[in-house]
């Protein structure tokens, strides 16, 4: 969810330094903690990896120099640039769940959930994001934003964070932040996803290219499984995740932009386990 200020230089000059970071093949644990910290730098999380074949894992935790006081300035800062955190409403979690492509669209398997989440504002004449949201409650639909999956954090979680570096061969992936879910696909069946449940909803989400725009710059981020497993790096590229009708993808994002929306929401780190290729 990369927040977009008046002056679009402003984002652009803040990835400089960790673009140019990786684009100079840091070791890994440099990398991990480019990551980890997301656009706030190394200095905001303190991170150990475990090295295992291709693939790493690490948990981030918060720095002991962060003080409660520091944390709520930068995230109030980052909510300021472009994020809104939507309050005590209905939302669908897409973070890391598989979507069905058909004409140029994924259509995803996502979460319903009640509660806090964050998004970018994508504000229009009536309101922002989360006035969509609101009317969606009376009227059928809910909106995909973004809260921390429990099964991504700590070493016991059963997901992590996947490193897909930028190349000219990165593959497509769902960008689900905004995407809008109508309620009456709740229980129902739908092509390449299979019958859901009570809890989950199809919602409607753009694909977007590893190859180009931000991701293109920094690489982005997939939800996978952990501990982590090298032949799932195959859906970072373009023969693994195409975007060609009836082809599976995952949701995803560029990297760094579940870490600015985690630590948005909770005003901390996220600890999410991560996965290098």
């Amino acid at each position: 969810m990369k927040t977009r200020p008046a002056n679009s230089n402003a984002t652009d000059h803040r990835f400089d330094a960790w673009t140019k970071a990786v684009a100079r093949k840091p070791a890994r644990r440099r990398t991990l903690q480019l990551i980890g910290g997301g656009l706030f730098g190394a200095f905001l999380t303190s991170l150990g990896s475990r090295s295992r074949a291709a693939s790493s894992t690490a948990a981030a935790a918060s720095s002991a120099s962060l003080t409660a006081g520091a944390a709520d300035n930068i995230a109030a800062a980052l909510a300021n640039n472009g994020l809104a955190i939507c309050r005590n409403q209905e939302y669908a979690l897409c973070a890391g769940v598989q979507c069905f492509v058909y004409n140029s669209v994924a259509y995803c398997r996502c979460n319903v959930l009640y509660g806090d989440s964050v998004s970018r504002r994508l504000s229009y004449s009536g309101g922002d994001v989360c006035n969509v949201n609101a009317e969606g409650s009376s009227n059928g639909f809910v909106v995909s934003t973004f809260s921390v999956p429990p099964a991504s954090v700590g070493p016991s979680g059963t997901r992590a964070l996947y490193f897909c570096p930028p190349s000219s061969k990165s593959g497509a992936y769902a960008s689900c932040d905004g995407g809008i879910c109508f309620a009456s696909t709740r229980g129902q069946s739908f092509p390449g996803l299979g019958r859901l449940g009570q809890d989950q909803i199809v919602c409607s989400c753009p694909i977007a290219s590893g190859a180009s725009g931000q991701a293109a710059k920094v690489g982005h981020q997939i939800f996978g499984p952990h501990p982590c497993q090298v032949s799932f790096f195959e859906n970072c590229t373009s023969a693994g995740a195409s975007g060609d009708n009836g082809t599976i993808i995952y949701e995803g994002a560029p990297a760094g932009s579940y870490e600015i929306g985690a630590f948005v929401l909770n005003r901390a780190p996220a600890h999410f386990n991560m996965c290098l290729p």
